[in-house]
């Protein structure tokens, strides 16, 4: 029996004229490309029974996620890439990127606040006029349910499953991006000029934020940009907001004045400035309430050239009338007096 060969058939790409319809396809639209993410309950209850892609590299598995892509055929149709560049940039999937919100800005300076940012999940392309990103977006706390948050810091970002596909030309350059486990004492704080994530939001399925770990008496959040300290005993361990700290000293002696029965006297600016004659460093944390301050002071802080370090870790507060007392720092919640282990 004489063997045949078996042709393969041809793909829509190889066949005549389809490479010139499926440019002219890419070039009457913005936007040529579109992706949905399906919930897998609305998806059952509704019976729709349609091929459906999964993305699973979403930092998290609670970010999985089932999605499809329109239209199907002429997305698949592009070839699949691991990199694209960006001028001398070369970006490659699943490292994050920086997006312009503006088109109409052409400054060569890329200002990262200003970006939107994502992270890389394919790369595909017909030619090199026409790269697609399909891309999750990093969003910014103020973007998302509830907005920023006191807890949010300056650089913080938000890892989601909101999928989307955009133009290759809207890039400009990559992001590099941390994550911050918080859950380990050990572990470093991100960098002060550096890009963080600690926190997801399921935007697809169940528009929910993962948990993050809470402290100090009013049971809330880190902020990285902000200082918190730990007691030092060994049966406590516990960690608290230098804010907090401060805020309990200007209520006690609040409280404290009260009880006594005075009342706080409100003293006016001199007219003629008075200068120190010895410099003051700068407090960590100041808290004002009903005619009193109080100030939080690190040791050896602060430390730059031209700064005059405090000798001890302490708390000043200073009435309406100026006159000042000093307390040593107590922890919340075993009470005990602590030269506090500082994070920053």
């Amino acid at each position: 029996m004489a063997r045949t060969k078996a042709t393969c058939p041809k793909q829509p790409q190889d066949q005549p004229n389809y490479r010139a319809s499926l440019k002219d396809f890419l070039e009457r639209s913005d936007k040529p490309f579109s992706v949905t993410t399906i919930n897998p309950r609305k998806r059952k209850r509704s019976g729709v029974d349609t091929a459906l892609r999964a993305e699973t590299d979403l930092f998290v598995p609670r970010l999985s996620v089932a999605y499809e892509i329109q239209p199907a055929t002429n997305w698949d149709s592009l070839k699949r890439y691991k990199k694209f560049a960006v001028g001398s940039e070369s970006i490659a999937v699943g490292e994050c990127i920086l997006v312009k919100h503006d088109m109409s800005q052409d400054d060569p300076r890329v200002d990262p606040l200003g970006q939107w940012k994502a992270r890389v999940l394919e790369v595909r392309a017909l030619d090199s006029e026409h790269v697609y990103i399909r891309v999750a977006w990093l969003n910014r706390p103020e973007d998302l349910v509830g907005g920023r948050q006191p807890h949010h810091g300056k650089n913080e970002l938000i890892p989601t499953n909101q999928l989307d596909i955009i133009d290759a030309m809207t890039v400009n350059g990559g992001l590099d991006l941390v994550q911050w486990d918080e859950s380990n004492d050990e572990n470093s704080m991100p960098g002060i000029d550096e890009y963080f994530w600690r926190q997801t939001y399921d935007y697809a399925n169940t528009k929910t934020f993962s948990k993050l770990p809470k402290m100090c008496r009013d049971r809330k959040p880190q902020n990285p940009d902000e200082m918190i300290l730990q007691c030092e005993s060994q049966k406590c361990r516990k960690w608290m907001h230098v804010d907090c700290i401060v805020k309990d000293a200007v209520q006690r002696a609040n409280r404290e004045t009260a009880r006594k029965g005075k009342a706080v006297k409100i003293k006016k600016r001199a007219s003629v400035a008075s200068f120190a004659l010895e410099p003051t460093p700068p407090a960590t944390a100041i808290a004002r309430e009903d005619g009193y301050t109080a100030e939080f002071f690190v040791r050896g802080s602060p430390d730059g050239p031209d700064d005059t370090p405090s000798e001890v870790t302490k708390i000043v507060v200073t009435d309406a009338e100026g006159e000042q007392r000093t307390e040593h720092v107590t922890c919340f919640f075993c009470h005990e007096p602590i030269e506090p282990t500082i994070s920053t």
